[in-house]
């Protein structure tokens, strides 16, 4: 019997590439040389030398062609985040170029197709880098974490504010689509396409699916429009949609333009320049969103913050609820608590406003400023953002009162009905709130919103040039922003880190 010979044993494939330098390359040398000290290219280079990114690393497959070494591909993604540059296209442009971006990356020259790559790849392990970074400023005795100022903004969507089309047009167009496409299975596609069409067979069968997903979106949105009060309600022709980025909202943006956008909501650290939480939105307004935003920061910090600064559009019975039940103290102005503008009179034939009305307590009844009682009538329960219902009590005025009341022209337009008013279950925390609002101590810790979170949108939007978004859905949308989030944050810790002591994470 012949021996069988051994089978020789194949040495393990590298998953990724070996870059083109190294620290003895006399190009990375000369560089090192030239490179000033104090260069944001060397704190974004400690700073990911400092993250633990093996689940990054995992994330390969170790298949097909040899990927870039990730965390060089990091630190040129996050430089030229620094920098303000948010597109992909752009960053594979500065790479054989730019001095800092060959020295952090050792001479490797990822393509446009990379970097986009390596950007989608990052969105899912951006919440372990975030905790990362915060736990290493609560370690570094950064902050408590305990206190935020919380705001949103709206940021404009990659698509254009003049291409929105209504139920019919869509239809249309998936029509056309349609018929263009059967004409491309039977080799018949010469036939000349209007100008919104995609020129290619496979760009028709892309544009397709997106027209099909905004036909979905969009009917959602109609079944919302009619399930509105009839005062509410848009005419259904007038309901459109963005075929660019369904997911979008259409709302209007700072400077007014209604167009597609996206919501951005910031939780600032009151205590240090760190952000301690974010969220993008598919919402035109910030309603809705403050619940959704503690549960970020509980995910990021590890804990809810024990005082919450917010603006006026968060002193409502939802929100304060919210808080109030997770042990949140809020400060969110009311009209008259609202420092950016004093709320004018009421003009002659509009309602008293309620805050006139005194709630007694024991009774449970309303007193008008004439001292009438207001006693319970019914209730109704509203909808509110965020699929939250609020129950109203509804109290009123004897008729006879009112039309006997001195005051009833400015109080009433039905002084024979009477004047009613509602209160919804559990405005207590309302109460509590507007109390709070009123104490020096109160109007004291409001004035530091604007130099915190203000701030943060200052930054995000001047010097990181993320005035608006440079990428389609909802998703992409949060990876940019985190990406955008993660490197304010590691320049803020590691900042601090190299003035006081070694970052306590992982090498």
């Amino acid at each position: 019997m012949v021996a069988q010979l051994p089978q020789p044993v194949k040495a393990p494939r590298q998953r990724f590439a070996l870059p083109p330098w190294d620290t003895d390359t006399p190009q990375w040398q000369d560089i090192e040389r030239r490179l000033p000290e104090d260069h944001p290219a060397r704190l974004i280079h400690d700073a990911v030398r400092r993250l633990d990114l093996s689940d990054l690393f995992d994330s390969y497959a170790g298949t097909g062609s040899q990927a870039y070494r990730p965390d060089l591909m990091l630190k040129i993604v996050l430089y030229e985040l620094h920098t303000g540059e948010q597109s992909p296209s752009r960053w594979a442009g500065h790479v054989p170029y730019h001095d800092e971006l060959k020295w952090l990356g050792f001479g490797i020259q990822p393509s446009r197709a990379r970097l986009y790559d390596f950007r989608d790849r990052l969105g899912p392990l951006l919440g372990t880098l975030h905790r990362q970074v915060l736990g290493a400023a609560v370690d570094l005795e950064m902050t408590t974490a305990s206190r935020a100022a919380l705001d949103g903004s709206a940021l404009p969507a990659q698509a254009s504010r003049h291409r929105l089309l209504n139920r019919p047009t869509l239809e249309k167009r998936l029509g056309q689509l349609a018929a263009a496409i059967a004409r491309d299975r039977l080799g018949r596609g010469s036939e000349r396409c209007p100008g919104w069409m995609a020129k290619t067979p496979r760009g028709r069968l892309r544009q397709q699916a997106r027209y099909q997903a905004a036909g979905e979106q969009l009917h959602g949105r109609l079944l919302e429009n009619a399930r509105r009060p009839a005062s509410q309600r848009r005419d259904p022709d007038k309901v459109v949609i963005s075929t660019s980025d369904v997911q979008a909202a259409l709302g209007l943006d700072k400077s007014k333009v209604y167009r597609p956008l996206y919501n951005l909501q910031l939780a600032y650290d009151l205590d240090s320049e760190l952000i301690l939480g974010y969220a993008i939105f598919a919402r035109p307004t910030d309603a809705g969103t403050l619940g959704p935003m503690l549960e970020t920061v509980v995910e990021l910090v590890g804990h809810r913050p024990e005082v919450l600064l917010a603006d006026a559009t968060y002193a409502n019975i939802v929100d304060t609820t919210i808080c109030d039940r997770s042990g949140v103290v809020l400060y969110a102005p009311f009209r008259e608590n609202d420092y950016s503008a004093a709320r004018p009179e009421a003009p002659p034939g509009r309602s008293i406003p309620k805050d006139q009305f005194t709630w007694d307590a024991d009774r449970q009844v309303y007193r008008c400023p004439e001292g009438r009682e207001l006693g319970h009538v019914g209730s109704r329960t509203e909808r509110r953002a965020g699929g939250h219902e609020v129950v109203l009590d509804v109290y009123r005025c004897p008729g006879e009162h009112c039309r006997a009341c001195p005051r009833r022209a400015a109080c009433t337009r039905n002084p024979g009905a009477g004047r009613t008013v509602s209160r919804a279950r559990g405005e207590e925390v309302m109460e509590a709130l507007r109390g709070r609002m009123k104490t020096a101590e109160g109007k004291a810790l409001y004035k530091l919103r604007r130099q915190t979170v203000e701030r943060g949108f200052a930054d995000l939007k001047a010097h990181r040039r993320l005035e608006r978004l440079r990428c389609r859905g909802l998703e992409r949308a949060r990876t940019q922003v985190g990406l955008n989030i993660l490197v304010h944050n590691l320049m803020v810790v590691t900042r601090h880190a190299l003035i006081a002591k070694p970052m306590r994470m992982a090498c």
